[in-house]
């Protein structure tokens, strides 16, 4: 596994927390700290989790959330922290607001090799460090950032993204009074929240192809904030573009599979089976199978 593909990935999927337990009357503070990173995916993609955790040679594979089926590989020891995780993280750096979080997870786990969480200035760090991480921090800071610096995207960083945040469509728009034939469209889908459009725009300059939806002014703060849909979405229709990006940088989740019935589906449409009953109906079962549709054994 290419190391810019796991920054990719956590870019995508990953997390960096700091948890603070009360433990009132007991140890010098009263307080018990953990910090944690983390990478989710859905059960049937496990194989993906457990290849990040032979990339690291550290950590675990845990029920991450029952109820939505969720696993995560999570590294919680804090010399494997500062000795693994971090080094990464250093070297391929994350490319959206992520960062932040990141940059405030590395100075927690200094913090606390150094002990220094066993005093009660330590605790007061690491909640002021925890009070703007995630969902706590600001939007504009996150979107200051993501526009503050040119995003230089590596090709197995992209593949990670796409392993998290992607997603493959067909798009079949039937006969009607106005066309003879039915209409067919393919896309890769990516998503993110407004805050970091700026890194689906560094993707569209990637592959210098797509578009990004809906249309505003995506580099002016009061347009973005004040956009009434929170996320944003880049679309690329040039599925020959894609499809030699994948076949050279493929996905290791589950994913693969709606990739691949993507391809099928392409290839009915290059031999005019959307022209035929039989040929369109079997293009729309295949499409009712995929994404958040499939069904895994």
């Amino acid at each position: 596994m290419n190391p810019w593909y796991v920054t990719g990935i956590s870019d995508a999927e990953g997390s960096f927390q700091i948890t603070i337990q009360n433990i009132e009357g007991k140890g010098n503070t009263g307080y018990k700290p953990f910090i944690e990173f983390k990478v989710t995916q859905k059960k049937h993609s496990v194989d993906m989790l457990l290849m990040i955790k032979n990339f690291f040679n550290c950590g675990r594979i845990n029920i991450d959330n029952k109820k939505t089926s969720t696993m995560k590989f999570v590294v919680t020891n804090i010399d494997d922290i500062i000795n693994i995780i971090i080094p990464h993280f250093d070297k391929y750096s994350l490319r959206t607001s992520k960062f932040l979080n990141y940059n405030d997870f590395k100075s927690a786990a200094i913090l606390m090799k150094n002990k220094k969480h066993y005093s009660k200035e330590g605790i007061k760090e690491l909640i002021n460090l925890k009070s703007n991480m995630n969902k706590a921090r600001s939007f504009k800071e996150k979107f200051d950032y993501c526009w503050s610096k040119d995003i230089i995207l590596y090709s197995e960083w992209v593949q990670g993204f796409i392993d998290g945040e992607g997603s493959f469509q067909c798009e079949i728009n039937r006969l009607n009074k106005n066309r003879s034939n039915p209409q067919i469209n393919f896309s890769l889908q990516i998503q993110q929240n407004n805050h970091d459009v700026a890194i689906l725009y560094a993707i569209k300059e990637y592959f210098q192809s797509g578009y990004l939806k809906p249309k505003y002014n995506i580099r002016c703060f009061a347009d973005t904030i004040n956009n009434p849909r929170k996320v944003s979405s880049l679309w690329i229709r040039n599925y020959e573009l894609i499809c030699n990006f994948i076949d050279n940088y493929p996905l290791f989740t589950k994913k693969k599979l709606d990739y691949l019935d993507w391809k099928r589906l392409i290839l009915l449409k290059k031999e005019n089976m959307h022209l035929t009953k039989e040929g369109l109906q079997l293009m729309q079962n295949i499409k009712n199978s995929m994404n958040a549709k499939r069904i895994y054994d």
